[in-house]
């Protein structure tokens, strides 16, 4: 049962939590107290990664386009890249890649 249930329970949690992690997480990202944080600084302040093509393909690219998945999150995953390259377009300054 421990390792059909629980090894896979925790690799997946790590996976997960990791990803979330680095997503939002990087020092050029600004932070907001109450007062001034609104949805639109809020979806900008996460972080679009590259991690190769592989990983790409495994999360239907949630890591390359994830500032567009803040920005609206019904944009279905085969729309993401137009939809990351018209933010990246319009908001030069806000979109954050690493």
């Amino acid at each position: 049962v421990m390792a059909l249930y629980v090894g896979p329970y925790l690799v997946v949690n790590f996976w997960l939590v990791a990803i979330t992690w680095l997503q939002h997480t990087h020092y050029d990202l600004d932070h907001y107290g109450d007062e001034d944080f609104s949805f639109v600084k809020g979806a900008f302040s996460t972080v679009d990664r590259n991690w190769g093509w592989l990983l790409d393909i495994l999360h239907h690219k949630i890591t390359t386009t994830h500032v567009a998945h803040h920005v609206c999150e019904r944009i279905p995953h085969y729309h993401g890249d137009r939809a990351t390259a018209a933010l990246r377009q319009a908001f030069p300054d806000l979109c954050h890649r690493y």
